[in-house]
């Protein structure tokens, strides 16, 4: 699609960088006006990614909040079925995912204060959707961003949403007729969407994608949210004005993002659904891609990428490789793990195109839902260095592993070596359709016998009462 064709408003690329975030009722500070958002440019000439020194979200973990009432949400976006939270869940394993490894941060730092300098060490790849979660206590009628920011830390404080780490994102979708105001820039004129940063002083950093209801068709929103997404991905701090630095991570001189400097869609198959995507911009050939890969190239997976684990009992889990383009190569194979997880892989050297198991146990009672295991596999083809990695998003249960079975398996994942990838425009493809995305609350559920407060079963000081009064009475009658 020509660029002059564009909707202006359909993609907003960058926002203001705050200094300080919310501490308890205290307001957020922005350090300059946010940018008017950019037409996008389809294959932007001369355009050349910059690595600023700051951090990336390496494999995402999406949260879709829902602003209020799911009732009050576009029904595409809620459906339990093929709806934004599928989307979320199939685009985030998928090829798409793949090739921002050209984005990762273990470089020296290009351009900038900071040039030269050691970059932050972070390795993009595949990552998971967790769960849709809704907002309660929010203000009613239209919106600020700092009102949006001063919710999402209540909400923190509160437990109504868990606390960001280094991969979260919150994804946060509004009903229609809400407006929201970003530096007198009003949504759905100005702009369609965009992301931010909360730069917090008693948590970690909150990276959100703001996702205004601007009566688009849901293949437009899923390009959206995927334009949002990879900016957040590869600059999650963005950009104060046209003359990006520390901290911001990729950009153009300019301060162009990623998914600023493209305008055309294309599509991703997954196991729940083809939906529509944007092309991102891709460095290694100048232009805009929904996948691109070196000569040699490959992917890893996990089946399934997400599941309960009971406390101390090992579970297994398939790595799977595949060789996306090229002829197969040697990979050597790692995992990290959380603290209060232990992770190993064995064997821990294969050709791309075979698999290896993952072995993970859950050590600590402490180890909480939302915990990720990176699985990580590393290649060297002639002179370049390729790394791909992939995660395994955990929730635990704290009953004793003799107490029953582990949870089932959760299903595997395609073959996404061929990723499907396509032209299109975002309202011409029919969408397939999935299974998940079903607004689970993280935790709610338990797997095995474990006895949970004001069930029916016996204590253990009860039990041993009731067989002394049992032997008592045999005695009696014997």
């Amino acid at each position: 699609m020509a660029a002059s064709a564009f909707p202006r408003w359909l993609l907003g690329g960058t926002a203001a960088v705050l200094l300080a975030g919310c501490t308890g009722g205290g307001a957020p500070a922005h350090h300059a006006a946010a940018l008017s958002p950019r037409t996008p440019t389809t294959n932007a000439a001369g355009a050349t990614a910059q690595y600023f020194g700051g951090t990336v979200t390496a494999n995402p973990k999406v949260y879709v909040v829902w602003w209020g009432d799911p009732s009050k949400i576009n029904s595409s976006l809620t459906a339990a079925k093929g709806g934004i939270a599928d989307f979320f869940a199939g685009v985030t394993n998928s090829a798409y995912m793949d090739w921002l490894n050209e984005y990762d941060t273990n470089i020296p730092v290009q351009a900038g204060s900071k040039k030269g300098s050691a970059g932050s060490g972070q390795l993009i790849g595949r990552g998971n959707y967790v769960a849709s979660l809704t907002l309660s206590n929010i203000p009613s009628g239209d919106v600020t961003d700092q009102q949006i920011q001063q919710a999402l830390d209540a909400a923190f404080d509160a437990g109504t949403l868990p606390e960001p780490d280094d991969n979260t994102l919150y994804a946060v979708y509004f009903p229609p007729g809400v407006t929201i105001n970003l530096d007198g820039d009003p949504s759905c004129s100005t702009y369609g969407a965009y992301h931010e940063a909360i730069i917090e002083t008693k948590r970690h950093d909150a990276y959100y994608l703001v996702m205004p209801d601007c009566g688009s068709s849901f293949n437009t929103r899923c390009s959206v949210s995927s334009h949002e997404l990879i900016e957040a991905m590869t600059d999650n701090i963005p950009t104060p004005a046209s003359s990006p630095d520390y901290p911001q991570a990729w950009n153009d001189a300019m301060g162009n993002e990623m998914g600023d400097l493209c305008g055309s869609s294309g599509t991703v198959t997954t196991p729940l659904g083809t939906f529509t995507v944007q092309n991102i911009w891709d460095e290694r050939t100048k232009a805009c891609k929904g996948f691109s890969s070196d000569a040699n190239d490959f992917n890893v997976s996990l089946s399934p990428n997400a599941a309960m684990v009971a406390l101390n009992a090992p579970s297994t889990f398939t790595v799977q490789t595949a060789t996306s383009a090229g002829s197969a190569q040697m990979l050597t194979l790692s995992a990290v793990a959380p603290s209060g997880v232990t992770a190993t892989v064995s064997p821990t050297t294969i050709m791309s195109g075979a698999t290896a198991t993952l072995t993970v146990t859950a050590k600590s009672p402490s180890a909480q839902t939302g915990l990720q295991v990176v699985v990580r596999a590393d290649a060297t083809s002639g002179s370049t260095v390729q790394t791909h990695t992939a995660a395994l998003l955990l929730s635990t249960d704290a009953a004793p592993p003799d107490l029953g079975p582990p949870p089932a398996d959760l299903g595997g994942t395609a073959d996404l070596a061929n990723p499907g990838i396509g032209d299109g425009t975002p309202d011409d493809l029919a969408l397939g359709t999935g299974v998940g995305g079903n607004q689970q609350q993280p935790g709610s559920g338990k797997s095995g016998c474990a006895i949970t407060p004001g069930s029916a079963e016996p204590s253990w000081p009860a039990a041993l009462f009731l067989f002394a009064l049992a032997l008592l009475v045999f005695r009696r009658r014997a």
